[in-house]
C-alpha cells in the first residue's frame, strides 16, 4: 500500500493535535497488515501535530496506538484515553501526548478493597494486612517511563496493560507499609515494603520530610 492510498479513509474531522488522530491516522497507514500483527508504517504527520517522534521511539508509539485501536476495552477521544477493566470499572488518562512520560492514574476512591481482588492478591503475593485497604495517598498512582531513553510510547502501552488488569492496578496501590517518623513520631503509609509495620507500635522507622529538613537547617 502506498502513502496515497494510506489517505483515502483520513477521517478530516479530527482534531489535527489530538493524540486521537495520531491513532486513527496510524491505523490509516497500518491497515494493509493482519489485526493482530505489529504496526510497523509510520505515517506522514502533518504539521500541526502535536508532536515529533524521534525515529527509535517510533516502535514503541505504534504499539501504543495498535493497543488504543485494537482493543475492545480501550477508547480515544481527543487527548483523553478511557480504560475499562475486567470488573467494569472505567479510568481515564488525560492529556495524553506525544511528551509524555509519567500518567497519573485514579486506582480507587474507596478505601476498601473489594474481597474478590483480596483474594487475588493474597493469591499473589501472600496473605497480607495492606491488601485490604488503600490509604489516601495510594488511590492514585504514578506510571510511566523509568528510563528516559526508551520510548515513552512503550511506557503508556505498559500503563494501559495495567489499567486493563484490575489485580496488577490494585497489587501497585497496595504495596506500601506503616511508618513512623524518629523525631516527631508521626505515622503514615509509604510506598514499598508491602504489609510491613502495619501493627501499631511496631512501623516501620524513618525520618520525615519536615524534620529532615528542620535538622538540615539546624
Amino acid at each position: 500500500m502506498t502513502h496515497e492510498e494510506a489517505w483515502i479513509d483520513v477521517d478530516w474531522g479530527l482534531d489535527f493535535e489530538s493524540f486521537e488522530w495520531m491513532v486513527h491516522l496510524a491505523a490509516c497507514f497500518n491497515r494493509h497488515l493482519p489485526p493482530n500483527g505489529p504496526w510497523n508504517t509510520w505515517p506522514d504527520w502533518p504539521t500541526d501535530m502535536i508532536g515529533r517522534v524521534s525515529e527509535i521511539h517510533r516502535p514503541g508509539w505504534l504499539s501504543a496506538c495498535h493497543l488504543v485501536h485494537r482493543h475492545p476495552s480501550i477508547a480515544v477521544k481527543g487527548n483523553t484515553i478511557t480504560v475499562t477493566d475486567a470488573h467494569g470499572t472505567a479510568r481515564v488518562l488525560e492529556d495524553v501526548d506525544v511528551t509524555c512520560r509519567w500518567w497519573h492514574v485514579d486506582v480507587t476512591s474507596d478505601w476498601n478493597v473489594p474481597p474478590r481482588i483480596i483474594a487475588a492478591l493474597d493469591a499473589r503475593h501472600g496473605p497480607s494486612a495492606s491488601h485490604k485497604f488503600v490509604p489516601g495517598q495510594m488511590e492514585q498512582i504514578c506510571m510511566g517511563v523509568e528510563d528516559d531513553a526508551l520510548s515513552y510510547g512503550l511506557g503508556l502501552a505498559s500503563v494501559l496493560q495495567t489499567m486493563l488488569d484490575p489485580v496488577a492496578l490494585y497489587s501497585r496501590a497496595t504495596d506500601y507499609h506503616g511508618a513512623r517518623c524518629t523525631s516527631c513520631h508521626g505515622t503514615t503509609y509509604r510506598e514499598g515494603l508491602r504489609g510491613q509495620g502495619l501493627e501499631h507500635g511496631k512501623e516501620v522507622t524513618y525520618e520525615c520530610w519536615s524534620c529532615s529538613t528542620e535538622s538540615w537547617c539546624n
